[in-house]
């Protein structure tokens, strides 16, 4: 029997990829599978190989792994293309952040929309077409699976250059349900133990012991939803237990004012637009015009402008410890193993299983053929199944106007972005700054001019000649 070869581009995100291959390893289809780890940093492929390889006998699989940075021999007969890439790395989201700041540009995360987002499609997408060239010449009927950011404009522009099959993963409406549920779980316990868990330091022991509890509390194998929009701008229509909706609950939670410090953004949009939407409240305040526009707003809101660069941080002590358990021989996923949220091994594992599997894709609109009220030329999150043909829409679904209209302001954004990118042509990129909701609510027309012409200096070694 054929191994089914799976090659995962980006692999020194060695944080993101232990999940994501230890899942794949879970599946009994994928255990014998051909793994190939690529990567452009030596040391850190090095530690994903080595990573993979405990993996591997911890799962008692018998996969074949093999790294290179040598991304055409990597792609030759692949099946599936796993792009998890980040060009630039923390180095470069450092820049993202700090420097549209000092023209007055608050953002908490910057890798989807705004300022932040736009320049990292810029510096991400012209490898992204690489890599699809490279497939349609060694792999055109390989299955590519974008998990990295900005994803609406990665998968807009692979859809409008290239052939490749591919689908657009997040982990956001997943988490978000979750999130839902224990929402309406913490609404149950006592008000001082949820107001006490929150002033708690941040991954404190007693908060990390208190959180787990409530996840666990709050699991519930019942739960079933309809999710649809764009990626990290998805509005749940439809949020049910075994048949109960779940909706009055929530709204009842977000009356009550320990839980509404919670999630402050979202409760904020759900209240006026009448849908609980994916993704945190530190994202969804860059999509809007409302929140990061002064001080006052975000102390109300308890915001933390810049935040992303204290995840890299953790992320980078995160592969520093990870790297001291390989060393000293310790386990690096926890046994007997549970998948995690991510839905790559599974779409993988239901390609050629041929059974069913459905998830949340990010895919094209096709003419407004799955969500009509918005534009043809897009790329839509909505639910989608996967068997041997291949990952598609379930079905068409009809957005609440309101909820439409909130997208389109981003979908602008995201058109005029690859646009520019894909023309080589800066005003289109200008453009597209100008259009964003936040940096539009934070400056002037002259000083959108004099952000964009600052960040493409500061990022110049790192984009494509055209648009340098």
């Amino acid at each position: 029997m054929k191994r089914v070869k799976i090659v995962f581009i980006g692999a020194g995100s060695v944080v993101f990829g232990r999940n994501v291959l230890a899942d794949i390893l879970w599946h009994p289809a994928l255990k014998e599978a051909d793994l190939v780890l690529v990567d452009i940093d030596a040391e850190r492929l090095s530690t994903a190989e080595r990573m993979t390889h405990i993996v591997n006998e911890q799962l008692g699989a018998g996969a074949r792994i093999t790294a290179t940075k040598n991304r055409r021999l990597a792609l030759e007969g692949a099946d599936f293309v796993i792009n998890a890439i980040g060009v630039g790395g923390h180095a470069a989201a450092k820049i993202d952040l700090e420097l549209p700041a000092r023209f007055g540009v608050r953002q908490i995360v910057g890798d989807t929309l705004g300022v932040g987002g736009i320049f990292r499609a810029v510096r991400s997408v012209p490898e992204l077409l690489a890599i699809c060239s490279d497939m349609e010449e060694l792999c055109p009927r390989a299955l590519l699976l974008n998990c990295s950011n900005p994803m609406a404009m990665h998968c807009l522009a692979v859809e409008r250059t290239t052939k490749v099959r591919h689908v657009g993963l997040c982990h956001g409406v997943q988490n978000t349900a979750q999130t839902m549920r224990l929402i309406i779980a913490m609404a149950q316990e006592p008000a001082a133990a949820v107001r006490r868990h929150f002033q708690r330091p941040w991954n404190s022991p007693e908060r990390v012991r208190e959180w787990q509890a409530w996840l666990k509390k709050s699991f519930d194998p019942g739960l079933s939803y309809t999710c649809a929009g764009i990626n990290h701008m998805g509005f749940f229509l439809r949020f049910r237990s075994k048949g109960r909706d779940l909706y009055p609950l929530l709204w009842k939670a977000m009356d009550i004012p320990h839980i509404w410090r919670f999630d402050p953004v979202r409760f904020e949009l759900f209240k006026r637009f009448g849908y609980f939407m994916t993704e945190t409240s530190g994202h969804m305040a860059e999509y809007v015009p409302y929140f990061l526009k002064n001080e006052r707003e975000i102390r109300r809101c308890c915001l933390r402008p810049a935040v992303y660069l204290e995840t890299c941080r953790r992320q980078d002590k995160e592969y520093c410890n990870l790297r001291r358990l390989m060393k000293s021989g310790q386990p690096i996923v926890p046994m007997p193993y549970e998948p995690s949220v991510e839905y790559a091994a599974r779409i993988i594992n239901a390609s050629v299983e041929n059974v069913p599997y459905v998830f949340n894709g990010n895919v094209h609109n096709e003419g407004g053929r799955w969500l009509p009220n918005l534009p043809g030329d897009c790329c839509v999150e909505v639910p989608c199944v996967v068997d041997k043909k291949g990952p598609r829409p379930l079905a068409p679904i009809d957005l609440p106007p309101q909820c439409a209209a909130l997208i389109r302001t981003n979908v602008n954004v995201q058109d005029l972005a690859v646009r520019g990118i894909l023309e080589g042509d800066r005003r289109y990129i200008h453009q597209a700054i100008m259009l964003d909701p936040n940096t539009a609510s934070s400056l002037t027309l002259p000083e959108i001019d004099r952000v964009v012409e600052a960040m493409f200096k500061a990022h110049a070694k790192r984009l494509p000649r055209n648009l340098r």
